[in-house]
C-alpha cells in the first residue's frame, strides 16, 4: 500500500499539475473512442504517454519538454501499445458490463473483476516499458522481467490494483467526471510501485 499512500499524497500536493494531466487524459481518452479502427491503439499510446509525462513530474518536480526519448524509442512503444490493447478493451468492457441492464449485484462485481485484470496488466506492461527505457534492453526481455517481479511480489501489486480498480469503478458512475482525478492517481501509484519494485531488486532476479 506504500505506493498507494504516496500516490495519494502527490495528488493533493500537486493538485493543480493532477487535475491539468486527469484533464488532458480524460479527454483524450474520451475522444479517441470516436475514432474508427484505430481508437483502441489510440487510446493505448495516449495512456502510456500520459503515464510517462507523469513519471517525469515526479521524478523533475516540473512537467519536462524534452521528449526526444519518445522519438528514439518509438518501437518499444508501439509494441508495448499494440500489446496493451487487449487490456484497453478489457477496461473498457468493465464499464460496460458495470453499465449494464443487470442488476447491481451482478453487475459492478463482474465489471470489478475485470478491471482488476485491466489495472494489473497495465502496471505490468508499464512498468515492462519503463525498465526498457531505463536499460536500453529488448522490450520483450524488459515485458518478460516485470511479469516475472509482478507475479513473484504479488503482495505489492494486488492491493494497489484493487485501490484502483475500486476507484475506477466509482468514477464511472460519475459520468467521466471521476477520470480526471483517478487517471492521475493511477499514474502515479503506478510510478511509486515501479520505485518500489527498483528498490527491492525485482527487476533484476530471475
Amino acid at each position: 500500500m506504500h505506493s498507494v499512500k504516496q500516490a495519494f499524497i502527490m495528488l493533493r500536493q500537486i493538485w493543480k499539475d493532477s487535475l491539468l494531466l486527469g484533464v488532458l487524459a480524460t479527454s483524450f481518452t474520451f475522444f479517441s473512442q470516436i475514432v474508427p479502427t484505430i481508437g483502441a491503439l489510440l487510446i493505448a499510446v495516449g495512456l502510456l504517454i500520459f503515464q510517462e509525462l507523469a513519471n517525469l513530474r515526479l521524478q523533475k518536480g516540473r512537467w519536462d519538454r524534452d521528449f526526444t526519448h519518445l522519438q528514439k524509442e518509438w518501437v518499444a512503444w508501439l509494441v508495448t501499445a499494440v500489446i496493451l490493447m487487449p487490456t484497453g478493451i478489457l477496461m473498457g468492457s468493465a464499464f460496460a458490463v458495470i453499465h449494464s441492464p443487470q442488476p447491481m449485484w451482478q453487475s459492478v462485481p463482474a465489471g470489478f473483476g475485470l478491471m482488476v485484470l485491466g489495472v494489473l496488466f497495465y502496471f505490468i506492461l508499464s512498468h515492462g516499458l519503463n525498465l526498457q527505457l531505463e536499460t536500453h534492453q529488448s522490450i520483450a526481455k524488459s515485458l518478460d522481467k516485470a511479469a516475472l517481479a509482478a507475479m513473484k511480489n504479488l503482495g505489492s501489486y494486488i492491493p494497489a490494483t484493487i485501490v484502483i480498480s475500486i476507484a475506477l469503478v466509482i468514477a464511472t458512475f460519475m459520468r467521466g467526471f471521476g477520470l480526471i482525478l483517478v487517471l492521475p492517481f493511477m499514474f502515479y501509484t503506478c510510478f511509486y510501485l515501479y520505485i518500489e519494485m527498483k528498490n527491492k531488486k525485482a527487476f533484476d532476479k530471475k
